[in-house]
C-alpha cells in the first residue's frame, strides 16, 4: 500500500465531490459581483501583508478570482477546465484530485508569502491552477486532440510542451514572483508524477542500451577465418569451413588438413579470433 493509498483510506471521506465545478461555479459568481461592481477583485487576491492583518478569506479567494481572458475565451477555458478535471477525479479518485488540488493551492499561498511586497503572483494565482491541471491531464491522456480556434486538432502532448516552454522561459527571464509562482503552481505534478517519469527514463535508458548491444551483437560476423581474418561481411560471397573448431574460407581451405605449425605459419604465428 503506497502513501497515498494509506492517505485515501484514512482522510477519503473528506474529498470534497465535484471539485473543479464547485471552483468553475465560484468563479462565476466572482466574475457576476466583480461586473457588477458588488466587490472589486483586490479584495479577494492572495495578498500576504493584509492576510497578516486578519483578511483570511484571502487563503481562499484567490482560487475563485477567474483568468482575465475575456468573456467568451473565459467560458472556453472553464469549459475545457471542467472536462479535464472531472476526468481526472474519474481517473485517480476525488481524494487524490483533490489533494493534487490542495498542494498546488498551499504551494502558491507560500510562494505568495516568500514574495512577500511583489504584487504579481496575488493575481495570478487563481488561473495558475489550471495548468497544474492540464499538465496532468496530458501526461495521462497524451493523445487526446483539442481543436485548436475549434478549427486545427492538435494533440493535448503538443500544446502541453508548449506551456512547458513557455513557463521554461519566465523561469529564465520572469521576476522572482514570477519565477515563485511558476514553481508552486507545478510541484504537484512533479510530486505526483516525478517517480513514474524517474522509472520510465530508466526503463528507456535500460531499452536503448538493451538495444545498442542487440546492435552490436547485430554487427559482429558469424564467421571468421583463423588463417587470415576475413569474415563473412568482409567476403559475403565466401563459404566457411570448420575443422577442429577452426574457420577457414575459400582461399585458405587446402590448409585444413595441414600441420598446425604450417598453419600458424600461414596466419603469421597467431590464429586470428
Amino acid at each position: 500500500m503506497t502513501f497515498l493509498d494509506r492517505l485515501e483510506r484514512r482522510f477519503g471521506g473528506l474529498a470534497i465531490k465535484n471539485l473543479t465545478l464547485w471552483i468553475i461555479m465560484g468563479q462565476v459568481l466572482v466574475y457576476g459581483l466583480t461586473s457588477m461592481g458588488f466587490v472589486g477583485t483586490g479584495q479577494l487576491t492572495m495578498n500576504p501583508e493584509l492576510v497578516l492583518r486578519g483578511q483570511l478569506w484571502r487563503l481562499i479567494t484567490f482560487v475563485l478570482i477567474p483568468p482575465d481572458y475575456g468573456l467568451i475565451f473565459m467560458v472556453l477555458g472553464w469549459y475545457v477546465f471542467f472536462l479535464i478535471g472531472r476526468t481526472l477525479e474519474g481517473t485517480w479518485s476525488e481524494f487524490r484530485y483533490n489533494l493534487y488540488l490542495l498542494i498546488c493551492v498551499l504551494a502558491m499561498i507560500g510562494a505568495s508569502f516568500a514574495g512577500l511586497g511583489e504584487p504579481a503572483p496575488y493575481m495570478i494565482a487563481g488561473a495558475a491552477i489550471f495548468p497544474s491541471v492540464f499538465f496532468a491531464f496530458a501526461y495521462l491522456y497524451p493523445n487526446v486532440e483539442f481543436l485548436m480556434f475549434f478549427v486545427i486538432p492538435a494533440k493535448v502532448k503538443w500544446l502541453a510542451a508548449f506551456v512547458w516552454g513557455m513557463f521554461l522561459i519566465q523561469l529564465m527571464i520572469g521576476t522572482p514572483a514570477t519565477r515563485l509562482m511558476i514553481l508552486a503552481s507545478t510541484v504537484n505534478f512533479f510530486l505526483f508524477f516525478g517517480p513514474d517519469m524517474l522509472r520510465r527514463r530508466k526503463a528507456v535508458a535500460r531499452r536503448n542500451a538493451f538495444e545498442a548491444k542487440q546492435r552490436v551483437e547485430a554487427e559482429q560476423p558469424f564467421h571468421r577465418c583463423c588463417i587470415c581474418g576475413a569474415t563473412d561481411r568482409t567476403k559475403p560471397d565466401d563459404q566457411f569451413y570448420y575443422k577442429d573448431g577452426r574457420g577457414y574460407c575459400e582461399e585458405h581451405t587446402a590448409l585444413m588438413g595441414q600441420p598446425e605449425a604450417e598453419q600458424l605459419a600461414a596466419a603469421g604465428g597467431a590464429f586470428k579470433e
